[in-house]
């Protein structure tokens, strides 16, 4: 179950690494890891907790 939380945190740095790393002013590098870093987040976020609801039952 560790393995989705860490899914998350991953899915938040690629959005923001960008900016951690230096390689803002890329457009197309930036834009690329925001969005997918985005995307990532959010399903892993739901994979977790889809996992969840499942062991609760």
């Amino acid at each position: 179950m560790w393995q989705g939380w860490v899914n998350l945190v991953l899915g938040i740095y690629l959005a923001v690494s960008p900016w951690i790393v230096g390689f803002s002013t890329q457009a197309a590098a930036m834009w690329n890891n925001l969005i997918v870093g985005i995307v990532v987040a959010i399903l892993a976020y739901w994979g977790q907790t889809e996992a969840q609801k499942q062991s609760q039952k």
